[in-house]
């Protein structure tokens, strides 16, 4: 009797087992996407539509990508619906112009500074060079502080001398 039991009880274990999987959707082989959602002046060319497949979009002449943003999408499926489709990629596409003259701005403001730059070490440079080669000033004695040491008055030597 034993022995019953347990094979009753593997049988409504084997049929619980076997309504689960027909509640189950099974993938139909040979499922696949549909076409990719549009992104923004951009464009993917699919080279498989079969789940798993990843394929990358491209940016349309005139625009780039933005940082930070995927071109990847991925062909997957939705286990709730039993449906496939694309995964959302997160690709901007900006305009290639706004970002050429945002570089013109940084490579010129770079060129400001660098000239700013030179300018500043070439009049410290020169001051410098001023400062090397000027003449010494020549110290003039003091002929007030010297002591006279001959006794005679100043006018009679300047008598003498003319």
């Amino acid at each position: 009797m034993a022995r019953r039991r347990f094979l009753g009880s593997g049988v409504h274990a084997l049929r619980g087992l076997l309504l689960l999987l027909l509640l189950r959707l099974p993938v139909t082989p040979g499922t696949t996407c549909p076409t990719p959602m549009s992104v923004e002046h951009a464009d993917i060319r699919v080279k498989s539509y079969t789940l798993n497949s990843r394929e990358r979009y491209v940016c349309n002449s005139g625009f780039r990508r933005k940082a930070g943003t995927s071109s990847l999408t991925e062909c997957v499926l939705n286990k709730t619906t039993n449906t496939a489709h694309w995964t959302m990629p997160s690709l901007k596409c900006i305009n290639a112009s706004s970002y050429s003259s945002r570089e013109t701005t940084v490579i010129i403001s770079t060129s400001v500074t660098l000239s700013v730059v030179f300018v500043v070490s070439a009049l410290v440079t020169c001051i410098k060079l001023r400062r090397i080669f000027q003449p010494t000033a020549v110290e003039m004695e003091n002929l007030e502080a010297m002591p006279m040491t001959r006794g005679s008055s100043s006018r009679e030597e300047d008598q003498r001398n003319y």
